[in-house]
């Protein structure tokens, strides 16, 4: 069967697989913290690093200025045709360049970190964070958790019928890798193409989100469960982190 890389078939059924995500109460909830902990109601600048289709971007209020960056074409290529204002940048987050532009808000949702591969990735991408942070500008990014991957898709496969697509999503947690590996096998019914993708997602444990958010210069406020609220429930599949920066000599890093 023939392979793709990841989000060349899913990009055309993301949104429509994604429908029951409650992306209104995701902004509220992103909107809240962020005026909870500055001085400002609003952001002005956003950067939305794994932006995706940018389905986000439509519950938010229209003053609010956004740079996406995203290393799908095809995801930027929907992006684009919506009715949404922003900047779209094609960039893996390991190697996005925005010069020397900062942001009131950077923002990582939907688990788009747990795509970066161990810890040396992870620290990489908070310090591209930390480099393009207003000084009084805050950080709001999501991880899935360890039950996620264990309760919700270790083991299971799904279905889902999306127009002409045929999806069937695989899933298998690896324990050595700490990863969640998930093969994509999409059959077109009326070309009779076939094709896979394989997403991998890696677990990465919250001492370690502690350790390296602090050496890159990055101060947690707080952590919350899937969007609800700021307690941490050990039932939560999407762990929220909220942090700020605090002084460091990033030249040293």
């Amino acid at each position: 069967m023939l392979k793709k890389k990841p989000y060349f078939g899913f990009s055309n059924v993301y949104d429509a697989v994604m429908k029951d995500v409650q992306y209104d109460l995701w902004a509220e909830f992103i909107l809240n913290s962020y005026s909870h902990h500055t001085e400002n109601y609003l952001p002005n600048q956003v950067l939305d690093l794994g932006c995706g289709t940018c389905k986000l971007w439509e519950k938010f209020p229209s003053s609010v200025r956004f740079t996406g960056v995203d290393s799908s074409s095809e995801m930027l290529e929907i992006a684009r045709k919506k009715a949404i204002a922003g900047e779209f940048v094609l960039s893996d987050l390991l190697d996005f360049k925005l010069e020397n532009k900062t942001f009131d808000l950077i923002l990582s949702t939907h688990d788009t970190l747990n795509y970066l591969k161990n810890d040396f990735e992870l620290k990489k991408a908070f310090l591209h964070v930390r480099r393009h942070l207003a000084p009084d500008g805050l950080f709001f990014f999501d991880l899935s958790s360890l039950y996620n991957f264990k309760t919700h898709f270790d083991g299971q496969t799904f279905h889902e019928r999306v127009g002409d697509f045929k999806i069937q999503w695989k899933n298998r947690y690896l324990e050595k890798s700490n990863r969640l590996e998930s093969t994509l096998t999409f059959f077109h019914t009326r070309s009779k193409e076939e094709f896979s993708e394989v997403h991998e997602h890696t677990y990465f444990s919250r001492n370690t989100i502690h350790l390296l958010l602090k050496q890159c210069g990055l101060e947690l406020l707080a952590e919350g469960s899937d969007y609800k609220d700021w307690i941490l429930e050990d039932d939560a599949s999407l762990v929220n982190y909220i942090c700020r920066s605090k002084e460091i000599n990033l030249r040293n890093l």
